[in-house]
């Protein structure tokens, strides 16, 4: 199942390498990698470095991705086995390959294709209308500049342009979507006989010599781990709290003591005029062209001209032309540099000359400036209230456990213990009972430090750890060390588990004959018959139902599986499933109606369309990697 779900995946993996996957970029921070060798990438494509921080980014957004699928199954040997780390790398080297190539074929992005796509993003819409100071205010937040962001578009929109022309030939047949549907709604009933392990385990014999040499063999395997028997008490926050008052004097002090916390930046409210050079034509001609444009721009303003009209008519921003190049208030460190310099150097009216930037040049006016400050007291009064009384509760809650330390270090038992505590109010106590780091309490699920510092906490002192609802006061009562136990201890575990591992081999071998015989064209019932066994049927099911009905085998990478007809009975394999071994036989088959084609066929048309793009890209993909120089740090992984 974790195979075909890892196929399925495969197919986002090449399309990631593609798509314009914008918002990942914005907020996992990850931008295409620049510059030449670095001792300390992750990998080189070609001279070209991929960082650590790009790697990092996507390897957890793969890892969040498969965690979201398979949810507390997800492990670490899933993962391992899914080779997440790998797959990263491999997705980033693809796109900076997809890049090369597209530019090395000619292709380019005009800055409108760019702003279009980041117009039409949702998380830049205000109301389904493109919001420039969302715009900056969701890039700024998450510490990306516009440039930075808008190179990535166009690296997205480029490679975007090179799968489009890789896959402009493939296409689907309507005969290949018949045999999809023929062969995905075809139904099969399967009769099989299984061979269960577990009832094969009443007539096998353990003997003494076996099973300790298995125990030495194994000994780690039955090691007792560690145990310890724990006594508490907790001082929740919230109880706490309902006792630590904040006066008005304690918010006055403390606005005072933090007024960096309350700062205002200085901002302006400003608009401007765009011109860019024109794309795709001499460099030097067309930035000389646009400087003299914006300088003539710049002379009607100048001479008296309306700002804002000439904005509007002459502007090439298409996300402020419409507004008369209003650019709304905006602070340092949202714009360009060389933008955000000129803007706040001018006076509240005043105009500035031509400032240049990557994206052109431009003309600024400032309409309004506001001057650092402070936020009034009266609109952060709640926050520094809520603040406060937080930091009450927690230092409360500590003072009453670090008192209770004391009496409880001299009381003798559990339930002295609980005695002492019981005088203060808001703190509950317990006992955890003998317990492991395999199989914690209740109380400590998720709470890794607490149950960390039982287990290793020698018995008879005290230790307090906080937690994010109160503090814990912990006092091991007793505590057991990690241990093998003696073989007399061990020795039913140990038969039993060599029981289970001789019944299981004894029923593939079962098994794995009867499947021999079938082949030799014996008849299954009466197999099963001299096996004293019994042949179920599965019913019919196809390959879109996922599981074997009965059985509960997946059936999603056993294809062969429906290929089997009355011509070719007989399945070859032993399918397992829970310690059963299951011997499998043809016994009837529903072709799928034609008269369901045409309500399925567009579904299964761009499923096989996109199999093939799959393909096609995976072919294309690996041509460039052999063609290309690629070291992986493998230390870094």
């Amino acid at each position: 199942m974790l195979e075909s779900i890892r196929k399925r995946r495969n197919s986002a993996v090449i399309l990631v390498a593609f798509a314009a996957i914008i918002l990942v970029f914005i907020f996992w921070g990850v931008g295409p990698g620049g510059g030449g060798g670095d001792a300390n990438a992750v990998a080189t494509v070609n001279g070209e470095s991929i960082s650590v921080r790009d790697y990092m980014n996507l390897y957890k957004r793969e890892v969040d991705y498969y965690r979201s699928v398979f949810k507390e199954q997800f492990t670490d040997e899933m993962e391992r086995e899914l080779n997440l780390k790998q797959r990263s790398v491999d997705i980033l080297v693809n796109r900076i390959l997809a890049v090369k190539e597209a530019r090395k074929q000619g292709m380019e992005v005009s800055e409108k294709e760019v702003q279009d796509t980041i117009k039409a993003i949702p998380a830049f819409n205000n109301n389904g209308t493109f919001d420039k100071e969302l715009y900056f205010k969701v890039l700024n937040s998450n510490r990306v500049s516009p440039a930075e962001f808008e190179k990535n578009i166009e690296t997205d929109l480029l490679t975007a342009k090179i799968r489009e022309k890789i896959l402009r030939d493939v296409s689907v047949t309507d005969e290949e979507v018949r045999d999809r549907y023929m062969k995905e709604n075809r139904k099969i009933n399967l009769d099989y006989v299984s061979v269960d392990g577990e009832s094969l385990k009443k007539g096998i014999e353990v003997s003494d010599e076996e099973a300790l040499a298995y125990y030495k063999q194994n000994a780690s395997r039955f090691m007792v781990p560690r145990s310890v028997n724990a006594f508490f008490a907790f001082a929740s926050f919230a109880e706490f709290a309902k006792n630590a008052p904040v006066t008005a004097e304690e918010v006055s002090e403390f606005y005072e003591r933090n007024k960096g916390q309350f700062e205002t930046p200085a901002a302006v409210k400003a608009r401007h005029i765009l011109v860019r050079p024109e794309p795709g034509v001499d460099s030097e001609k067309a930035r000389a062209d646009a400087k003299q444009k914006i300088d003539g721009l710049l002379e009607k303003v100048r001479s008296g001209g309306d700002f804002a009209a000439i904005a509007r008519q002459s502007s090439q921003d298409p996300g402020s032309a419409s507004q008369g190049g209003d650019l709304g208030w905006f602070q340092q460190g949202i714009m360009i540099k060389a933008f955000e310099e000129a803007a706040f150097a001018l006076k509240k009216g005043e105009v500035s000359g031509v400032v240049e930037t990557e994206f052109g040049f431009h003309v600024i006016k400032v309409e309004d400036r506001k001057d650092p400050g402070h936020m009034p007291i009266k609109e952060v009064e709640p926050a520094i209230r809520k603040t406060l009384g937080e930091s009450k509760a927690k230092n409360a809650a500590k003072e009453a456990l670090a008192g209770l330390d004391s009496k409880i270090a001299r009381a003798g038992t559990a339930e002295e213990m609980k005695k002492e505590a019981a005088s203060i109010k808001g703190v509950r106590t317990a006992v955890t009972g003998f317990f492991t780091e395999v199989e914690p309490p209740a109380e400590l699920a998720g709470k890794d430090d607490l149950r960390n510092t039982m287990l290793t906490l020698p018995p008879g002192q005290g230790r307090t750890v906080d937690a994010e609802d109160g503090v814990y006061l912990v006092r091991v009562l007793e505590r057991k060390e990690a241990s093998v136990p003696e073989f007399k201890d061990a020795a039913p575990e140990v038969k039993d588990i060599l029981a289970t591992e001789k019944a299981l081999k004894a029923a593939r071998e079962k098994a794995v004959q009867m499947v021999e015989r079938l082949k030799n064209g014996e008849d299954l019932k009466a197999i099963a018959s001299s096996e004293k066994l019994n042949v179920g049927s599965t019913g019919y099911f196809s390959p879109l139902d996922g599981f074997m009905p009965r059985t509960g085998i997946f059936t999603g990478d056993k294809e062969g599986l429906f290929e089997l007809s009355q011509s070719a009975p007989n399945f070859p394999e032993v399918l397992v499933n829970e310690g059963k071994h299951y011997v499998l036989r043809f016994a009837g088959a529903r072709e799928a109606p034609e008269s369901g084609l045409e309500f399925k066929k567009e579904d299964i048309r761009s499923r096989v369309l996109a199999e093939k793009e799959e393909e096609v890209l995976g072919e294309w993909l690996n041509g460039l990697r052999q063609r290309s120089e690629i070291t992986v740090n493998r230390d870094l992984l």
